[in-house]
């Protein structure tokens, strides 16, 4: 066959041109090219660096310096080089990987600062770089958190002692009035036998002073509550402190409800104010007392218990028991079911708790009534 016509008008299309690969991979830099990239990326390395970085030589003789360290010193760059690191770091030691050293400003102003060693050899010279950082900020920053968590926490005191200022007369009225029945006791028993002494007038005449003495035991330890002042802790069996609290709960009283409390055989020691546990105790007791009033079956029951690391208090009742929307309520400030209660007893209890390490909370109970339940952590030791 022969080839077709060719038209002049026409233009024939070129095959592409296949694409063109190198034929060998360019050499990479060597000698004085090599070393002068190397030298210009390590130096904008180091002016990228927010820390401060030194370099100097087994000597200590400053051979290196980055704009940061600069600006850490107040020294330009050509101050630093040739003088011995210690003008800047005179407690340095380049043994140390990682340190907090005393740095030293042209100024005379001295510093702390975070110091990280790195070793290298250049010939047959030891070369050293340190990084550093300087903590003075960060240190300055941590006190004034701590300065304000504290002033938060002593905040929350003044607004606590707000709210135990209003109940303070109804705590230390109950104390006061247990006196008040021993002293008109101890006057009937004085009427009876006039001229003759007596035992049980001197035992009731003894046991209203220790309440005056607990009242004013109260007293103190709220007022060192408000004040920053550390409660007195010390290491006591939780049933011997129920033991105590509940010959106070019903100390003036007649017997309103029959109580039963069981006692935890187990390791019932925790770390605890006593007179403050024994007011939390009290209040939970006449909470108790007062909310089987008009009730046909008033039985009270006091029970201690051992879990894990948590020494463990129930107080039941078979009272009016408690909906949910009082539930929710109970430790909340100003919040009570009673006509003439001011809210704050359990408020209160429910700080004195939780200074402790402790949790307080109530739920139904299941025979009727309530059941108020808290706990305090176990101690680690015995009381000596």
């Amino acid at each position: 066959m022969g080839q077709p016509p060719t038209d002049p008008r026409v233009r024939r299309r070129r095959a592409p041109e296949p694409l063109r690969r190198p034929s060998r991979l360019e050499a990479a830099p060597t000698g004085e090219e090599a070393a002068r990239l190397a030298e210009a990326r390590l130096a904008a390395l180091m002016q990228g660096v927010a820390d401060g970085v030194l370099f100097f030589d087994e000597s200590g003789v400053l051979v290196g310096a980055n704009a940061a360290a600069e600006r850490l010193f107040g020294y330009a760059r050509g101050e630093l080089l040739g003088c011995n690191i210690s003008i800047v770091l005179p407690g340095i030691d380049p043994s140390r990987e990682r340190s907090e050293v005393e740095a030293r400003r042209k100024d005379g102003a001295r510093f702390g600062v975070e110091a990280t060693i790195g070793e290298g050899r250049g010939g047959a010279q030891r070369q050293f770089a340190a990084v550093l950082r300087d903590f003075t900020d960060a240190r300055a920053a941590r006190a004034e958190l701590q300065a304000l968590q504290s002033e938060l926490a002593y905040a929350r005191r003044l607004s606590a002692m707000g709210e135990m200022t209003a109940a303070l007369t109804h705590e230390i009225n109950q104390p006061f009035s247990a006196v008040a029945t021993y002293v008109r006791t101890a006057r009937w028993l004085l009427q009876r036998k006039p001229g003759s002494r007596s035992p049980e007038i001197e035992e009731i005449l003894d046991k209203a002073g220790a309440q005056a003495i607990r009242a004013g035991e109260i007293i103190r330890r709220l007022r060192e509550f408000v004040t920053r002042g550390d409660s007195v802790k010390t290491v006591q069996r939780l049933s011997s402190l129920v033991d105590e609290a509940t010959t106070l709960a019903f100390a003036g009283r007649r017997a309103e409800a029959r109580l039963s409390v069981v006692r935890t055989d187990g390791d019932d020691f925790v770390l605890a104010d006593r007179v403050q546990i024994q007011q939390v105790v009290v209040n939970l007791m006449r909470n108790a007392i007062e909310a089987m009033d008009g009730a046909a079956r008033r039985e009270l029951s006091l029970a201690t218990s051992v879990a894990d690391d948590c020494v463990r208090l129930d107080v039941a009742d078979t009272g009016k028991g408690l909906d949910e929307a009082a539930r929710l309520a109970l430790f909340q400030p100003f919040r009570s079911s009673k006509t003439k209660g001011m809210g704050l007893g359990l408020s209160i209890s429910r700080s004195i708790v939780e200074a402790h390490g402790g949790r307080i909370w109530a739920e139904p109970n299941s025979g009727g009534g309530a059941i108020f339940s808290f706990t305090l952590p176990k101690a680690e030791g015995r009381p000596e």
